[in-house]
């Protein structure tokens, strides 16, 4: 063991600068497959924004690891004039993989199934069921500061 220490100590400069080359390059890899891959949703004007809130929480119920893993202060939600958008913030989006927890979705309003507001202490949590893109069904739980005026802001 005491060797071990003392390989980590004489050269850690060495292993430090490898750990940070690592994280650096699948950081860039996964910022290069999301460029490739182009934007989730068409280009909106700022007009078309008629709500807006950021560092929300929420969770996908794709699977069980999406269902745990999601996002906690995390994601931005913007209802537009025909759809919902949701997406991670701006340093979440770019650092990891495309698709990873479930919680990037452009949602026509016409492809929305069913909002329900479930009771909760704290903040008001919506389940909202839509179908994907593919055509299949998809559940989305979203913690919103601003409960109604997002409620609104879809009914509009």
């Amino acid at each position: 063991m005491a060797q071990i220490v003392r390989f980590v100590e004489a050269n850690f400069a060495l292993l430090f600068g490898f750990a940070l080359v690592w994280v650096l390059g699948w950081i860039a890899y996964f910022a290069w497959r999301r460029h490739k891959s182009g934007p989730i949703h068409p280009p909106y004007a700022e007009q078309d924004v008629r709500f807006t809130e950021r560092f929300v929480s929420g969770f996908s119920h794709k699977n069980l690891f999406t269902r745990f893993g999601g996002g906690n202060n995390a994601l931005v939600v913007r209802v537009l004039k025909d759809a919902l958008l949701i997406e991670p913030v701006a340093a979440f989006k770019w650092i990891t993989p495309a698709g990873f927890n479930d919680l990037e979705h452009y949602v026509p309003k016409r492809d929305i199934v069913n909002i329900e507001l479930i009771p909760s202490f704290g903040r008001q949590r919506f389940k909202i069921r839509f179908r994907a893109r593919d055509g299949s069904p998809r559940t989305v739980e979203l913690m919103l500061r601003r409960s109604q005026e997002f409620q609104s802001a879809l009914n509009a």
